[in-house]
């Protein structure tokens, strides 16, 4: 990384921020690892980021964004791997294997996205990682546990394991069923890994003692598709994401210039729904006053008058009256815009991401906010290829010179084959 940037970054760096002084090793790789790593690494944890020689298949992965010279940079890798320290070590090296063994054992922190099995192939399974570090948290993400399990040994990205849960968008049965859209398979298990990294160290405080967080993407999953999974569990079938068996007027409505979403739910807000529409007497309907009876009653009742009012009506225009009345409702906006919004600026959400050729990235600060914590000013990316090897074994891993120098002397000419996906 550049030093310039490195140095700027850290005298920007509140004191106060939440995880300064947390040390994480961070052997993830593509999302679901490196989203969680982020996260911490905004919040002031010391990540280091453990590549092979060769580098992370994501340094590789399109799209590609220019350095000042020219040279392509992953606007990927850029975008999930801000304000991390690499390190390269090879891993099937003995020299790479020892000095992973004495980051782990001055770490708080180890996550990693393999297959179950691929670490201690390396030498690092449970037993040796308690006994390098009593204190260390071990957090896994993988596609379907660690456990014994019928899937545990198959390799998953996030479709697979949005799949296998039943995450998937579907509302013509003649149609087949696509991604919901972001990976969540992904970003979800990240957010579980975060949670269970934190309960730990939080356990660790108290009692001095690790442990092992064990996230599957398919557990993930199921736990966000929990109400969809509960409903087709109480009536035998489905419930469409598209419309609500409880509440009405729901879901998504054209207007003049594109499309809004209305969400009535307690009695307050049907009252403001038919102000908001000009059609105040419909609250005094029989029949109405419920939302399962709205439901039935919404293409006899609800829609011709709802259809007049929305044709009449800008997007936001529509949105400002709504929420006047205190209905729930939102703007369908395409996610640059959402991104370019003043709420989103507002909320500091809005980052850009350099490399220390130049390169940038406009991207998604961290959502998590606490006190007077506030997103760091300069985000710099990962950075370059093992920029750190030398300053983390000397700062972190305690070596001497003369360690190094016989590491990177083997290290650099080695290379290590990919180990696949999760």
């Amino acid at each position: 990384m550049d030093a310039g940037i490195e140095s700027e970054r850290r005298a920007a760096a509140p004191s106060h921020l939440p995880l300064t002084g947390v040390v994480v090793v961070d052997l993830s790789r593509y999302i679901a690892g490196p989203y969680c790593s982020m996260l911490m690494a905004d919040a002031g944890a010391t990540v280091i980021k453990v590549e092979p020689p060769r580098g992370e298949d994501t340094r590789s992965l399109e799209p590609y964004v220019a350095d000042i010279d020219g040279s392509k940079v992953s606007a990927y890798f850029l975008r999930m791997n801000r304000n991390k320290r690499s390190v390269t070590l090879d891993l099937k090296s003995e020299p790479g294997q020892r000095a992973l063994a004495d980051l782990i054992s001055r770490a708080d922190v180890l996550l990693e996205n393999y297959r179950p099995g691929v670490l201690a192939r390396f030498g690092f399974d449970q037993e040796r990682l308690s006994a390098l570090n009593t204190g260390l948290v071990y957090c896994t993400i993988s596609g379907f546990g660690h456990t014994k399990t019928p899937m545990r040994d198959r390799p998953a990205y996030n479709v697979v394991a949005e799949y296998e849960a039943g995450v998937y968008y579907q509302r013509d049965p003649n149609v087949a069923p696509a991604p919901i859209g972001p990976p969540v398979g992904d970003l979800f298990p990240a957010l579980h890994a975060l949670g269970g990294l934190l309960m730990a160290l939080y356990r660790k405080a108290v009692t001095g003692q690790g442990g092992r967080v064990d996230i599957a993407m398919f557990d993930s999953m199921l736990s966000l598709n929990e109400i969809r999974s509960s409903y087709a569990k109480l009536y035998g079938r489905d419930w469409d994401p598209a419309a609500h068996p409880f509440y009405s007027p729901y879901g998504v409505f054209p207007v003049r210039d594109g499309h809004i979403c209305i969400d009535v739910t307690t009695d307050p807000q049907w009252r403001g729904f038919c102000a908001a529409i000009g059609r105040p007497d419909l609250y005094a309907l029989d029949g109405m006053a419920t939302g399962p009876e709205r439901v039935e009653r919404f293409d006899s009742h609800i829609k011709g008058p709802l259809d007049a009012w929305l044709a009449t009506q800008d997007r936001d225009l529509a949105v400002a009256t709504l929420t006047e009345h205190h209905v729930p409702s939102a703007a369908i906006r395409h996610p640059g815009e959402a991104l370019e919004s003043d709420q989103s600026h507002a909320r500091g959400m809005e980052v850009t991401v350099r490399s220390s050729g130049g390169a940038q990235v406009s991207t998604v600060g961290t959502p998590i906010k606490i006190d007077r914590w506030q997103d760091l000013p300069i985000h710099a990316a990962g950075a370059d290829l093992g920029a750190d090897t030398e300053a983390v074994l000397r700062e972190v891993a305690g070596w001497d010179q003369a360690a190094i120098d016989h590491l990177l002397g083997r290290v650099l000419t080695a290379t290590t084959p990919s180990e696949g996906a999760h």
